[in-house]
């Protein structure tokens, strides 16, 4: 190193010297300020008085900045202070000195204020948590504050940048000068991590205020530099091969998200183990989320798979999906417009990743599409073309709305039917007395079933539930019926969930054995597709700490439309085209649908949990405990059964289980952002800040909570906001605890935990995206003011 470190204010009068823009710098020990306090604020005056600037009085303690512990935080800092104002400088200095631990040696920084701040913030060289090869870039350019990012307060960003991007990646000046700043001090400091307080001025300047070693690096592994810059290239070439051109669909190239469609992240997480992928894969997103829309009347897709792995991480293809929501028989050249809309517009609003089926693409022809196509779209389509696509959208409308026999509705629910026939019939899976060849041919049974009478006729069911959300957000909009009345109708649908509640309450009551209950809700867990998620068979203190949530068992299941309500309903519907229901019909199919999609998937994830405890037991047999067979392929487990291994079967799968694990890892410290949209983002890689979607009107403030899937619940819950990073259905649980409200990372308006919120009346931000969701559990309070779309943390720690 060119410069050894000292203190804040040392090391910062030791960069003097290089070609760096630093603040004016005067600092002095607490044992001189106990000694001549009036030299001090004299030599203050004397130094900045004359520059007409307010002054930052800063911590330069001995305790913080060192290469072990930063104290990042920990003692204060005074704002916009007047040099001029003796009693104004005092009191400012005398608030950091009293904010340090009582060493004479500690030390005081004055600086002018820098002004009109354009972005300030933090850069560090690796990221912090395990020294991935990334500038990690926390910015804010709304507040025009230089401590917001610092503080934890306001509005920020953040982008991770790829120690070795290319300058041809770049397409923010601002973002080259942080990167060239970082660089600079790399030249300075040697391969020491960098923690780098940083403001850009709106001419461009580039001010230091801080640098200091990144004090975790003595807890990073070693090899994870490594391993991400031997895949990156390898990483960008598949996505810039992938986004070409594909035969058989519309688009001249795709993206990838996490939470458009079957929104993975919700479901499995953005890193998911091997096994919980791949059965992921299995059941729903190589062939049967196509199939099921064909059933429906969508168009028939090639054989596309709906998901893709990027550095271990699941992502939609984004082509794909909306490909599959296309009208059969649409003309390729309208279908291509229509595809390529929809990519511009996601690419122009990355905030709408979660909502793409409500704010990106047209899955129906609800009563107001001709208003939004026109608003989204103008002149996309000529006459022609935009007669055709409406026509053929408005008939797969009316006959997905039909309630017959022969709607798919009500097929797809006959088919969830018989998938509960074949359960009862074969009652508990037990794989106690199997061999392994018995046991896998098990599991791969209970999965096909799962496919064909559990995933796909719930595919359907769920794509129902959706356009019946899109009618009922437009009778809204155009004034028949109120969003509290929707609001209404939506708790009195009785769902296998709501029954959940009621029979939970029932064995809190002492009205119904515990056993009765196990033997119906017992195989759920709040990681439907994670080995390592225990049921609730087996989580003990299931029914501890228990507090039924206000509302269960205690409405009406009844709603009613009012004259006027069903006169407006009908009148829009005959305008509209629609004539497959009338206005009692909607709440009928609403109904049907909302309370379908439960029930279905309450059915399918029996199969799925014993398919997982069928793999559980096979590993068992083999010696391998439930982390080993979570980082198992779930081909390479069933093509046992096909083609004999001829090798040592354990030293075949600890082969593949190192392979899982190195693929976890990697995906653990991978940086990739919620959308890509083209190869330039594997290297440059924003967070995009979600926009919750917000639950019920109410406000609440209370003590957080963050439950993981795998973990207990650690203590009561009544009254507190709990933080789950996935909307899954295995969390049901929480709602028999007396929980205030809810918040999760990932999911979407139309996820399960949204509609079980909106069904107790329960305050909810669903789907807040990484930043702000770190932000609220690591702040232990939160405020929830759905009313006014706000979440934001409440707690002492919610500016740290």
């Amino acid at each position: 190193m060119k410069v050894q470190f000292g203190t804040k204010a040392e090391t910062l009068l030791s960069l003097k010297k290089y070609d760096l823009n630093i603040p004016e710098i005067y600092y002095f020990d607490v044992k001189r300020w106990r000694d001549d306090r009036g030299a001090v604020t004299d030599d203050i005056r004397k130094a900045f008085a004359q520059k007409k600037k307010s002054l930052v009085i800063r911590s330069s303690s001995r305790g913080e900045d060192g290469g072990d512990k930063s104290m990042a935080g920990a003692f204060h800092s005074m704002l916009n202070v007047d040099p001029c104002d003796s009693e104004a400088l005092r009191l400012a200095i005398e608030t950091v000195i009293d904010s340090y631990a009582g060493d004479v040696g500690d030390q005081v920084l004055v600086q002018p204020m820098i002004d009109e701040i354009e972005a300030s913030g933090v850069i560090m060289t690796r990221c912090h948590e395990d020294g991935s090869p990334y500038y990690s870039i926390n910015y804010d350019d709304e507040s025009g504050r230089t401590d917001s990012v610092t503080g934890g307060t306001g509005a920020s960003k953040t982008v991770f940048i790829y120690r070795d991007v290319r300058d041809e990646d770049f397409d923010s000046p601002r973002l080259r000068k942080m990167v060239a700043l970082a660089k600079s001090l790399e030249g300075i400091f040697g391969a020491v991590p960098l923690d780098i307080e940083f403001g850009l001025d709106r001419r461009g300047v580039m001010h230091l205020f801080q640098v200091r070693r990144i004090c975790t690096a003595s807890g990073w592994s070693g090899g994870v530099e490594s391993s991400i810059s031997g895949s990156i290239r390898h990483v960008e070439r598949f996505v810039r091969q992938y986004f070409a051109p594909r035969p058989g669909l519309r688009g001249r190239t795709t993206m990838l998200g996490t939470m458009p469609d079957w929104n993975p992240a919700e479901i499995i997480g953005v890193a998911p183990s091997s096994l919980a992928v791949s059965l992921y894969r299995d059941i729903i997103t190589r062939r049967v989320w196509s199939l099921a829309r064909e059933d429906m009347g969508y168009r028939a897709m090639p054989p596309e798979e709906l998901m893709v792995l990027v550095a271990g991480r699941p992502y939609i293809d984004v082509r794909n999906s909306f490909n599959s929501f296309l009208p059969e028989g649409l003309a390729p050249k309208t279908g291509e417009k229509l595809v390529e809309a929809w990519l511009d517009r996601l690419s122009s609003h990355p905030e709408l990743h979660d909502k793409v089926e409500f704010e990106v693409a047209m899955t129906t022809h609800d009563p107001c599409f001709d208003a939004t196509f026109a608003r989204r779209y103008p002149g996309l389509l000529d006459d022609g073309e935009l007669a055709d696509y409406k026509s053929r959208l408005l008939g797969l409308t009316n006959n997905c709305l039909n309630l017959g026999p022969d709607g798919s509705l009500a097929k797809a629910l006959g088919l969830i039917r018989r998938l509960e026939t074949l359960q009862r019939g074969r009652g508990t899976t037990d794989f106690a007395s199997r061999d392994v060849f018995d046991i896998l041919s098990m599991v791969r049974l209970l999965l096909d079933e799962c496919r064909e009478l559990g995933t796909r006729p719930f595919s359907i069911i769920a794509r129902h539930a959706f356009i019946a959300e899109a009618f009922l957000r437009a009778a809204i909009t155009k004034g028949a019926i109120s969003k509290e009345r929707a609001a209404f109708f939506k708790r009195t649908v009785k769902t296998v969930s709501g029954e959940m509640s009621e029979d939970f309450l029932a064995v809190c009551q002492g009205r119904m054995d515990r056993e009765v209950f196990m033997e119906r809700y017992g195989r759920l867990r709040p990681g439907t597709y994670d080995v390592l998620s225990p049921r609730y068979a087996d989580r003990p203190g299931l029914f501890d700490n228990n507090a039924i949530p206000a509302g269960v068992g205690g409405e009406a299941w009844c709603f009613e439309l009012s004259t006027t309500e069903r006169r407006l309903l009908n009148a829009l519907f005959q305008a509209s085209g629609i004539d497959a229901i009338d206005a009692d019909g909607l709440f009928r199919y609403a109904g049907k649908a909302i309370a379908g999609r439960e029930y279905a998937k309450f059915i399918f994830t029996r199969n799925l949990s014993d398919a997982i405890e069928g793999l559980a037991a096979w590993g068992a047999l083999l010696e391998f405990d439930r982390e080993q067979i979570s980082n198992m392929n779930l081909a390479g487990i069933l093509d046992t059964l096909n083609a004999p291994i001829q090798s040592d079967p354990r030293e075949h799968f600890m082969r593949l289980i190192e392979q899982g694990r190195a693929q976890h890892a990697l995906a653990r410290s991978f940086k990739l952002s919620y959308l890509i949209r083209s190869p330039r983002d594997i290297y440059i890689v924003p967070q995009h800040r979600s926009e919750p979607n917000f639950i019920t009107d109410k406000r609440l403030e209370a003590d957080v909570i963050a439950l993981g899937a795998s973990g207990s619940e650690g203590g009561p819950l009544r009254g507190k906001i709990i933080c789950i990073e996935n909307a899954d259905p295995g969390f049901d649980w929480i709602f028999t605890k007396g929980i205030a409200g809810l918040v999760t990372k990932y999911g979407g308006t139309n996820s399960h935990m949204a509609i079980r919120c909106a069904e107790y009346g329960l305050p909810a931000a669903i789907g807040c995206g990484e930043m702000l969701f770190e932000r609220v559990v690591k702040s232990q309070r939160c405020e929830i003011n759905a009313g006014q779309k706000i979440l934001r943390p409440a707690g002492r720690l919610g500016n740290a």
